[in-house]
């Protein structure tokens, strides 16, 4: 007796010899999601939402995802350090100091290893949703897809960030700053760095600060040096959480004396400077002379 798959054999063996295309099992594959969750829980997106609801894998920033408990209930988590980023694209054997390149080198491991998960579970046909405070375009951890095969099914669901949530409880444009119409998102200095933020500085332009580990005082000594002493700045603390939203106004040259910056919530404000905060949506090239051309 014949066995049955030596005749499913020979029936496909004939169509393929007879000229009929036989389709062949595919692979199945997932979708892996880098989703913004807003500044606060209520900020979060109808598409994020539906996202995570159909994901079979979360994973989450070690210590956030406070907010997110509900949402994420009965998902697999996964979880990568706040230090994933340092020393992505270093070349470890550049490292003379040990214990840089020890810790350049174990971050690679922990990277290498996450995005294989990632990758393993995806061609399995699971939909991975990595969770991100704000929006994801902003400091967050795109380093994933860039480390991803670039055929790997992937989207990234924009968030409610920062910049935006700050801009809202200032209810003033930043765009807006009578003479200029750019916004400077930027952060503290480091070493290397080639666009410093006294560079910045210089065209007077809207300055918005994401303020992990800002050194004020070294900060507002640049500020001084070019913009006026009276030009407004005002600190959002917890910007969009309705509960622990706070606005603290002041100044460039009375800033360091009137507010408490030492006691700021750690990664949880941002620093908005310009004349937008005090002049709205007033333009000087709204100004038209007596000719009735606009000035510029």
């Amino acid at each position: 007796m014949i066995p049955p798959s030596t005749i499913v054999l020979c029936c496909l063996s004939s169509l393929v010899f007879s000229g009929i295309a036989v389709a062949q099992p595919t692979r199945a594959t997932g979708k892996f999601y880098i989703v913004g969750m807003g500044t606060a829980p209520d900020l979060i997106t109808v598409r994020a939402q539906r996202v995570i609801a159909r994901a079979d894998i979360v994973l989450i920033e070690e210590g956030s995802g406070g907010g997110w408990t509900d949402l994420v209930r009965g998902k697999e988590l996964w979880s990568w350090p706040h230090t994933i980023r340092r020393y992505y694209g270093v070349d470890p054997k550049t490292l003379t100091e040990p214990s840089q390149r020890a810790q350049a080198e174990a971050l690679a491991r922990t990277r290498q290893q996450l995005i294989e998960k990632i990758r393993m579970a995806v061609e399995q046909g699971k939909t991975v949703a990595c969770l991100e405070d704000g929006d994801p375009m902003m400091y967050g951890t795109t380093l994933f897809l860039e480390m991803l095969p670039a055929d790997l099914p992937s989207e990234i669901v924009p968030g409610v960030g920062a910049f935006q949530a700050a801009s809202a409880a200032v209810k003033m444009s930043p765009p807006h700053g009578y003479d200029t119409s750019a916004v400077i998102l930027t952060m503290g200095d480091w070493s290397g760095r080639a666009d410093t933020n006294e560079k910045l500085m210089a065209s007077g332009s809207t300055m918005v600060f994401y303020t992990m580990h800002l050194n004020y005082p070294d900060l507002f000594s640049q500020l001084k040096r070019h913009y006026p002493a009276d030009t407004p700045v005002a600190v959002v603390n917890y910007a969009g959480d309705p509960k622990q939203e706070k606005v603290v106004r002041s100044t460039v040259g009375r800033f360091l004396q009137e507010v408490d910056y030492q006691n700021l919530p750690e990664e949880r404000h941002t620093l908005l400077v310009g004349k937008f905060l005090k002049v709205g949506q007033a333009r000087k090239d709204f100004l038209v002379p007596a000719g009735g051309v606009v000035a510029r």
